[in-house]
């Protein structure tokens, strides 16, 4: 007789009377009836009951659905045991002690309670999965078929080209069902929509006003639905159908026959009665619902329509508790020594000097940074008592001050940053430094040894001392603001001190307010790689331009090999080692507030009469810059002089009030300026009369208050600078000219390569290199009416008003906010693969993706020491073992991997795992066999398989094998049809891209693409990719496009692949399926392994995959004993946990950032 066909008590006997037996199930399955018949029932109790009590449901139903709830959550029996210990006795006591000891074994530390309220809250981290089948009633026409598409990626994230085909018969018309089962995390919310393909071509969704919402429960449901009909009220209620082994449930509106939930009797409810009242909604059950529940569905649609609130400088929610420490070189601050007392005052000229509605206001803020007296200046060094009564002082003003000798700063400040960053950030060649007219003096080779030695040692030790000082000073729920150049390497040494005392790293903002160079100039730089690498230890990376952040971009392609994306809100990402780097770009604007002051001030108007009466009757042409090369002035006073020979009658009429700032910062440069530009006003001024040019330098910087009087007297503003960051007087000048009603509306002349010219739509924008250009824009400027002049000054008034400094800073740290606080919310798209389909846009959502979560160690471990068997796919490059970063200028291996081995933890938690008997591990890789075995093949217990599965040796367990055994599947491929069409397409391109690699073996032809240029080698592989599908498609093979290279492989040949044959043989070889399965992989190839293994488990029927005696019938095996039939279904495919390194778009459910995540992760469940 069959075990199935037992009746329920004899079915239990039977199992009871096994010696032996320590199965799990058996236990729940008695306590489980026991329980029923001694307790009241309860909500939770009343659809058991409604099966027990109808006749049209068979046991084996019951028995099954009784099974699936204990083994998907014990904790339910666990509870059931808490509230009739005392009325079953000694006789349940004793049953339920090892079902308590297994349920605190899965949840440890935490009620039953806790417990139950935590699995139906849903959690990927869990591994539990439903198998769901869709039902959908569609009248189509003819030539029409249905679809589904959904949030996840097994679904195709609402691309249509990705979406899952439903079928129908003429039996079944008009419903449409999924031709397999979809595998969805068990408890996690899933959004999804139908859509009609006419002729093969999408056509449209369904007409809906939201997104479809459910939440898989069991092991296995289906849904049956119309299609276009859903409301956020409707809700999936249980028919009395069942199909097989998996409830139905039908989606519809349910109308509330009892007010008060509590008045129900449920020892006179009958099974009918509580079938046409039970369904999953948020009010009753467990809480929660299938359908998502109105409340869910409110709450994501307030989420979506508030979403891009965030981004505005009002979404900034402050945190009381925190510090922001706002870190700088310079502190932003005047310190002075007066009839020997020392005395300290805001900087005004400073912008993260504390002002009006500063963010000091709703926070905490401390400035920290140097006090310093460079190498020249008439003061010493500080004294122990100076030093000591400027902190006293500074620290009432909320400053943390540090103190170099003036040898270190001048090495630091003068040297690295002025004399080597400051030009190259502004795109001027190292050879040009190099051959300064100023240095001619200098042997390059002493140059050379100060950048690279003294200088960047000196650059080192001052980022060394501030972070070791802040990160003191802070904790872990501070934020650091870092400014400027001076501080690059700032962000890494705060990470590294952080690592090292195990501490939580705080979140950091970087923000540079000088440009960045070109690609071209910054390889340049000896020690770039570093530089970058230390910015990308923050979580935000602001800049003024998308210049500026483009060529930032592209640095961290060019020499890092990482790829960026485009975010939510218009920002951009950066992957950096498992993290997405925020870029944003915001351009301050200036205090509107202090310039009215300003304005208002008699002495601005008495100094800005004065100039005019000066130049009674002229037009006055302003300009106000740093003496030094990049401020293009010898270009504007050409552009001057070609325009008097053009128009000469404009020379008694026209006077250009040019001021230079004498900064000291590069005195070679400042000199050799101002003799340039004293020559050319002299040799102007001689020609044209002395009254042209007022010409004046200056020691000390202009304050707000020259600049605001030379701005009311002036009528024009001339910036002709050629390379240039952040420059806040153009505004400046727009806002002043125009603000009083006598006051005419000023006229700007903008270079092109100002950072401001991306924020003034209202000048007159000129490249100053062209001087015709510049003369043409002198004459419109001159001869501008009033109304174009208001006119252009309207456009930029609004922005310039909207952008002080305080609302800068919290647009900026909104941004951070988001990137750090809502990191489970996040959507971005890889803006080199971006896709548009008709009806709707397709992002890659990943943030939104419920079912996408960070992997948790805790969780994944109670799943791991309560299995009984378990299966590890794991890959090789960049998950166990760190990827090279693929840079343009160094060439590459195929791999990025060659030559390097796993670190010795990493190699130490190998061998703990496969020496667990339980545990059966394989690394799947497309390295080579001597690769892989030169790296792991010293573990005879490891699993090994290379060049994606044509190679591949099973663990071996016995130790008296020293010899390994290789399967080595010798298929036979022709490639002489495949060359023949191939090659020439192949050396085409590799003719034209420089740095492609061609390579050939015996089961694979590979174009490699890492050492060509990043953009034009993408650029040529997508080019690549199209041209080989057009001539291969009638051939056997397969196009497998991996980062860096395209690879033409005989099909059935992938990682895929060889883990369907691998659980296929475990099955047999283990009579039954694991109970836990783990696969991990980083790259687009491992994408192939999430999706087999979701294949494999929907198109394996639900006995096979719980039936050990199913599994080998359908391989042809020898069925089992009862013994270890019994055994085999406590070994289900029951958790299965796919994870992806770093977090992407990927099929995978869950995420680690980086391969230190991989080894916290395996040395964790290896010494559980």
């Amino acid at each position: 007789m069959s075990d199935s066909s037992l009746s329920g008590e004899e079915h239990k006997r039977r199992k009871m009377s096994l010696s032996g037996t320590n199965s799990i199930e058996m236990r729940v399955e008695s306590l489980d009836t026991t329980v029923h018949s001694s307790a009241p029932q309860t909500t939770a109790d009343t659809d058991v009951a409604m099966h027990e009590e109808n006749e049209d449901v068979d046991s084996d139903e019951i028995k099954y659905e009784k099974r699936s709830r204990a083994s998907s959550s014990i904790d339910i029996v666990g509870k059931h045991i808490q509230q009739t210990v005392a009325a079953v006795g000694a006789a349940v006591a004793a049953v339920a002690a090892p079902v308590l000891m297994t349920a605190s074994e899965v949840v440890t530390g935490k009620s039953m309670d806790d417990a139950f309220s935590q699995s139906m809250e849903g959690d990927v981290n869990t591994g539990t999965y439903t198998r769901v089948h869709l039902r959908v009633k569609v009248q189509s026409r003819l030539g029409e078929t249905v679809h589904c598409s959904g949030s996840s990626f097994i679904m195709g994230q609402f691309n249509p080209n990705e979406s899952m085909m439903l079928v129908t018969t003429p039996d079944e018309y008009p419903y449409w069902s999924t031709m397999k089962p979809l595998i969805l995390p068990q408890g996690v919310p899933h959004c999804y929509m139908y859509a009609l393909f006419s002729g093969g071509v999408f056509s449209s969704w369904e007409p809906l006003e939201t997104e479809r919402t459910l939440t898989p429960e069991g092991r296995e449901m289906t849904v049956v639905e119309e299609f276009g009909v859903y409301d956020a009220d409707m809700q999936l209620v249980r028919t009395e159908e069942a199909r097989d082994r998996w409830i139905v449930y039908e989606r519809k509106h349910v109308e509330e026959k009892v007010g008060d939930s509590d008045s129900i009797d449920a020892d006179t409810s009958t099974g009918k009665d509580c079938a046409m009242n039970v369904s999953i909604s948020p009010d009753k059950g467990h809480g929660r619902s299938s359908s998502g529940g109105w409340n869910m569905h409110r709450s994501n649609t307030q989420s979506r329509q508030s979403r891009y609130k965030r981004f505005t400088s009002q979404s900034f929610r402050a945190n009381k508790a925190a510090t922001l420490f706002l870190i700088s070189y310079h502190l932003p601050v005047k310190v002075k020594k007066h009839e020997g007392k020392w005395t300290a005052t805001w900087d005004p000229n400073s912008l993260i000097a504390r002002s009006e509605k500063t963010i000091a206001e709703s926070m905490k803020v401390r400035w920290v940074g140097f006090v310093t007296r460079s190498i020249g200046q008439e003061y010493g060094e500080f004294t122990e008592e100076d030093k000591t009564e400027i902190t006293r002082i500074l620290e009432k003003m909320n400053c943390l001050p540090l103190f170099i000798s003036r040898e270190l700063a001048s090495n630091h400040y003068q040297g690295y940053c002025k004399s080597k960053l400051w030009p190259m950030f502004h795109n001027i060649d190292i050879l040009d430094i190099y051959s300064a007219v100023w240095d001619q003096g200098e042997v390059i080779e002493w140059k050379e040894e100060q950048h690279n030695g003294t200088w960047w040692a000196a650059y080192q030790e001052v980022n060394q001392l501030l972070a070791a000082r802040v990160s003191e000073a802070s904790s872990s729920q501070d934020t650091l603001w870092v400014h400027d150049y001076h501080l690059l390497l700032f962000p890494s040494y705060i990470a590294d001190l952080c690592k090292k005392n195990g501490s939580k790293r705080p979140s950091m903002v970087f923000f540079l307010h000088v440009p960045f160079p070109t690609s071209e100039i910054f390889r340049e730089l000896s020690h770039g790689p570093q530089l970058l690498e230390g910015v990308l230890k923050v979580d935000v990376v602001g800049f003024h331009s998308f210049d500026h952040a483009r060529h930032f971009l592209n640095a961290c392609k060019r020499f890092l090999g990482l790829s960026y994306q485009s975010r939510r809100g218009g920002n951009l990402g950066v992957e950096y080692r498992g993290r997405n780097v925020v870029i944003t770009i915001s351009h301050v604007g200036i205090e509107i507030a202090a310039i009215r002051r300003a304005l208002h001030d008699p002495k601005v108007q008495e100094s800005a009469r004065k100039l005019r009466e000066k130049h009674a009757g002229k037009i006055l042409i302003a300009g106000m810059d740093l003496c030094q090369r990049l401020s293009g002035i010898p270009l504007k006073l050409l552009a001057f002089e070609q325009f008097f020979s053009l128009c000469p009658t404009w020379k008694d009429r026209v006077v250009l009030v040019q001021r230079c700032h004498l900064s000291r910062s590069r005195i070679g440069d400042q000199q050799h300026s101002s003799t340039e530009i004293r020559e050319l006003v002299n040799r102007i001024t001689d020609q044209y009369g002395q009254g042209v040019i007022d010409y004046e330098e200056s020691d000390s910087a202009f304050g707000l208050l020259d600049r605001v009087a030379l701005w009311l007297a002036c009528d024009i503003l001339m910036v002709t600078s050629v390379r240039e960051g952040l420059n806040l007087r153009p505004l400046e000048y727009v806002f002043c000219k125009g603000e009083k009603q006598q006051s005419r509306a000023g006229v700007v002349i903008l270079s092109e390569f100002s950072a401001c010219c991306c924020v003034l739509n209202g000048g007159l924008r000129i490249n100053p290199w062209n001087i015709a250009e510049v003369v043409n824009a002198l004459d419109h400027a001159l001869t501008m009416s009033d109304e174009e002049r208001l006119g252009r000054r309207a456009r930029d008034l609004p922005y310039i008003m909207s952008q002080p400094a305080s609302s800068w800073t919290r647009q900026v740290l909104g941004v951070l906010q988001e990137a750090t606080e809502n990191e489970d919310d996040q959507e971005y798209t890889d803006m080199e693969y971006t896709d548009m389909e008709i009806g709707r846009s397709h992002v890659l959502r990943i943030g939104e993706r419920s079912d996408f979560k960070q992997l948790n160690i805790k969780r994944v471990l109670q799943t791991y020491t309560s299995s009984r068997r378990r299966l590890f796919f794991l890959d090789y490059g960049g998950t166990i073992i760190a990827r090279e970063n693929i840079s343009m200028y160094v060439k590459r291996d195929f791999t990025a991997v060659t030559g390097r081995t796993p670190s010795s933890r990493m190699l130490e938690a190998l061998k703990r795992l496969t020496m667990d008997l339980r545990n059966t591990v394989f690394i799947i890789s497309g390295v080579s066999q001597r690769n892989l075995m030169g790296a792991l093949g010293q573990m005879d217990g490891l699993g090994l398989v290379a060049q994606n599965g044509l190679l591949m040796s099973w663990p071996a367990r016995d130790t008296k094998t020293t010899l390994r055994e290789w399967q080595h599947d010798n298929v036979l491929f022709d490639w002489e049809a495949v060359r023949e069409v191939a090659d020439p397409i192949f050396k085409v391109y590799s003719s034209r891209t420089n740095g492609s690699v061609l390579r050939y073996s015996d089961q694979s032809i590979a174009w490699n693409f890492r050492s060509t240029d990043p953009e034009w080698g993408l650029m040529q592989a997508n080019s690549l990719h199209s041209d080989l599908e057009e001539v291969l498609r009638d051939l056997p093979v397969t196009i497998v496009r991996k980062k860096g290279f395209l690879e033409i492989v005989p099909e059935g040949f992938s990682k895929g692949v060889i883990v369907r044959k691998i659980l296929e043989q475990d099955a047999i070889l283990n009579c039954g399926h694991p109970d836990f399965l783990f696969c991990i992989g980083d790259d687009t190839t491992d994408e192939s392994m999430f999706r087999s293994i979701y294949d494999y488990y929907a198109e394996r029927s639900e006995e096979s995959l719980h039936d050990g005696n199913a599994t080998l019938r359908a391989a042809g095996g020898r069925p089992a004993s009862m013994e270890a039939t019994l055994l085999l279904k406590d070994d289900a495919l029951r958790h299965i946990f796919t994870c992806t390194v770093g977090k992407k778009p990927s099929h995978a459910h869950l995420y680690v950032n980086d391969v230190d995540d991989v080894e916290n992760l395996l040395d964790t469940l290896a010494t559980s």
